[in-house]
């Protein structure tokens, strides 16, 4: 059996991990018995990587840097539970040609269920009735930043081709709306096999649809890519929605766009975080700020403890893993 450590804070872990999917790890490796540490820092790992060959790494695990790697002489397989694998790859890691699988898949699904809801509840202006109801309104509080809408026979645009876009337009299906995606590494082909219309411009997504839901990498490319020009473009009334990363839009001219009353955002990340508490997010009538909420909370992190428990099956039994990374992607995935 392969001897496996879990390099997950104790937190992360009771929060991820049910007994069905330990149980299920269990039956094809021998868990070492380090105890599940508070965090899973780099003195923990120098102490028990050394009969290591697959690591379970998390959101608070260090990096397996060189230094990790010497002692982890073993190790065959990261397994992590968490979204990004940037943080606790390294050269020496990928030189040494330990393969790596993420859970970024798992956490899609939450994350797109979000848009989903942020979609429905923004269009018909719900966040916006109900605190017109508080104050004593009522259906006149629906005619605000151009009014309500069902997203029924509306053009949804779709900013990147990953884990969660691929989700929420399977979950777009059953609204009777039309689907379109923007992703330069995605063929028109695959856009269409997955139930969306390819755009081959990023103006094209904002000028012709109603919702646009940003899902896409932050990456060198991809910073700061979407700005006035682009907000310029919306339909009156439409729904801008940010679950990705903060930094894909430059912030300053979303907020001078937002001023004009034109559009609403939904926006659930933020180019550093929290943002201060004079920031315009918290303030402007037009914005519904949540706090990085789409993916990881709840039960939903249990999907993260199944896929991992599901690739760690996989490898032992000598079958592909669904999920692998592999070095030459890491350029453009999250």
């Amino acid at each position: 059996m392969k001897k496996l450590l879990f390099a997950v804070g104790r937190d992360w872990h009771k929060r991820m991990f049910s007994q069905k999917d330990l149980a299920r790890i269990q039956v094809v490796c021998r868990v070492l018995a380090a105890d599940v540490p508070d965090s899973a820092d780099k003195q923990f790992l120098l102490e028990h990587v050394k009969e290591t060959e697959i690591v379970v790494t998390s959101w608070d695990t260090a990096a397996l840097d060189a230094e990790v790697m010497s002692r982890a002489a073993e190790l065959e397989l990261l397994a992590h539970a968490a979204g990004s694998v940037r943080p606790v790859v390294s050269n020496t890691l990928w030189e040494r040609g330990v393969r790596v699988t993420g859970s970024a898949a798992a956490i899609a699904c939450g994350v797109a269920e979000f848009c989903l809801c942020q979609m429905v509840i923004a269009g018909r202006r719900v966040f916006w009735a109900g605190l017109g109801t508080r104050m004593g309104l009522w259906r006149e509080s629906l005619n605000v930043f151009g009014g309500p809408f069902d997203i029924y026979q509306q053009k949804v645009g779709i900013i990147g081709g990953g884990y969660v876009s691929k989700y929420l337009v399977g979950l777009l299906k059953n609204f009777g709306c039309d689907i379109c995606l923007y992703d330069p590494y995605v063929s028109a082909g695959a856009a269409d096999k997955m139930g969306a219309k390819k755009v081959e411009k990023l103006e094209d997504i904002f000028s012709q649809c109603k919702v646009v839901s940003l899902n896409a990498p932050l990456t060198n490319e991809t910073r700061h890519m979407i700005g006035r020009r682009h907000f310029e473009l919306l339909p009156e009334g439409a729904v801008f929605i940010n679950t990705s990363m903060g930094a894909l839009v430059n912030e300053d001219e979303l907020v001078a766009e937002l001023r004009k009353g034109r559009f609403v955002a939904c926006i659930d990340v933020t180019d550093g975080e929290p943002p201060p508490p004079d920031h315009p997010f918290r303030n402007l009538p037009n914005v519904w700020l949540t706090p990085h909420q789409a993916g990881g909370i709840g039960r939903n992190l249990l999907r993260i403890g199944a896929l991992v428990a599901d690739e760690i099956e996989a490898f032992t039994s000598g079958r592909p893993l669904r999920f692998e990374v592999e070095r030459q992607h890491l350029g453009r995935i999250a």
